[in-house]
């Protein structure tokens, strides 16, 4: 976490956050079939609105503290493309048919 004014946040190490998914005792595979997805893991270096939301919500912090680089600008356009997430206004991730 960057203290001074001005500095822009880094994004998680992809080890990092399979290493804070571990210590929950999950893993990407994991989190990857109880939600749909047969994997998750180009999560780690790659955009994916959905996966972000559930590894997130998974580790208790929001997909923008973990990938700010991704969230520089609006994801508008990736949740309207997204079909099988959606978070609630209260945060609740859900698996499905599109809402």
């Amino acid at each position: 976490m960057d203290t001074q004014k001005g500095m822009v946040s880094h994004d998680w190490h992809p080890a990092d956050v399979k290493a804070a998914l571990e210590k929950k005792g999950l893993s990407l595979r994991q989190l990857a079939l109880s939600n749909g997805y047969s994997h998750f893991q180009r999560v780690l270096t790659t955009h994916w609105w959905a996966a972000e939301q559930i590894v997130a919500k998974a580790l208790g912090e929001e997909a923008k503290n973990i990938w700010p680089s991704r969230y520089l600008t609006s994801r508008e356009r990736a949740k309207r493309q997204t079909r099988n997430v959606r978070v609630t206004r209260s945060g609740k991730i859900q698996t499905g048919a599109r809402a």
